[in-house]
């Protein structure tokens, strides 16, 4: 089977970042969420170097094409766009179909509404979900050599200590990590957020397909094990080649290449691995049948409506994804290129 590199959990990371930077919650304990994960993002951005930001050269004349689909059913349109979830500074905008599909639309259709979001609920459920409620800790459920690896990463990369970390669960950990990475090369909220900010501006109607728990709960569901491995994963990942990565996907991006898109964020597996498969149907699969059926009653709404859905890009490129459930209902779908 194949599996997703890590990157992929890079929504989860700004839904954090997003949240613990604004939210004021009531609750002491939640609070303590918060100012732990706060001083975290804080000590991260004390070490990034002024000459490792990303944005200060323009990029060029070639403006980022993605991954847009058309849908249409009598009166109603939806446009479906692959997305991207961090991006350099100078990133936007998005080639000319891009933003007139845009400009056409009536509603915003994202995964998570990342403007509008409730931060005491957002807070009760990271506390639920990605903190040990039995009084262990994140030493008691990794071995010592992992341990010291996360130790050495926090400390030497990031500047600060583990005893900020060490009530996190693996899964939240590795998207602490990941947030860290991005933000240490300079990456700043992608092709997700700079529609959004757009939608507000101009007033656009916003319906998000997915919540905060939805999310979330796909990491607090996979198995101890499989969180472990994912976060010693994330860990072997030097900061050079987490940002050659993130460097290839988003020239893919820009040239709109599926294939090599693709290719880049999955890799074979060795052997097949239950846990690893279990995580790739709750990521991709099932998100991607309860995101199709509710754009498919869009599609039968029988309004004279214009619908924007941005989702990540693999929900319209890796099977089975939005495009294909779609086609399968018995609609049309047609790729808008220039």
């Amino acid at each position: 089977m194949k599996k997703v590199l890590w990157t992929l959990s890079l929504v989860i990371c700004l839904v954090i970042s997003g949240c613990t930077e604004e939210a004021g919650p009531e609750v002491a304990e939640q609070e303590n969420v918060q100012v732990e994960t706060e001083e975290v993002n804080a000590q991260a951005d004390e070490q990034q170097p002024e000459e490792e930001k990303v944005g200060d050269e323009p990029q060029g004349s070639e403006r980022p094409e993605g991954f847009l689909w058309e849908v249409s059913n009598g009166p109603t349109t939806v446009y479906l766009l692959g997305t991207i979830h961090v991006t350099p500074d100078d990133f936007f905008p998005m080639a000319k179909h891009v933003e007139e599909a845009y400009q056409q639309t009536d509603v915003i259709v994202p995964e998570i509404d990342m403007n509008n979001i409730n931060m005491t609920n957002m807070m009760q459920v990271t506390t639920e979900l990605a903190r040990y409620q039995d009084g262990s800790t994140l030493q008691d459920h990794v071995s010592t050599d992992v341990y010291k690896q996360i130790e050495n990463e926090f400390s030497g990369t990031f500047g600060m200590g583990i005893e900020m970390i060490n009530q996190f669960k693996p899964w939240f950990v590795m998207t602490l990590v990941e947030q860290m990475k991005v933000e240490k090369i300079g990456y700043t909220d992608g092709v997700d957020q700079y529609f959004l900010d757009k939608a507000d501006e101009d007033q656009k109607e916003i319906i998000a397909l997915e919540t905060v728990e939805d999310q979330l709960g796909i990491f607090a569901g996979i198995s101890d094990d499989y969180q472990v491995e994912m976060l010693k994963e994330t860990l072997d990942v030097s900061q050079d080649q987490y940002k050659e990565e993130l460097d290839q996907m988003l020239e893919l991006y820009t040239q709109g290449d599926k294939k090599g898109l693709l290719d880049l964020l999955m890799v074979e597996e060795e052997e097949s691995n239950p846990d690893a498969e279990a995580y790739m149907t709750a990521l991709n699969d099932d998100r991607n049948y309860n995101m199709a059926e509710q754009i498919q009653e869009f599609l039968e709404s029988g309004e004279e409506q214009t619908y924007f859905v941005i989702v990540g890009a693999l929900h319209l490129t890796l099977e089975p994804h939005i495009g294909s459930i779609l086609e399968k209902q018995g609609f049309e779908v047609e790729r808008v290129q220039e």
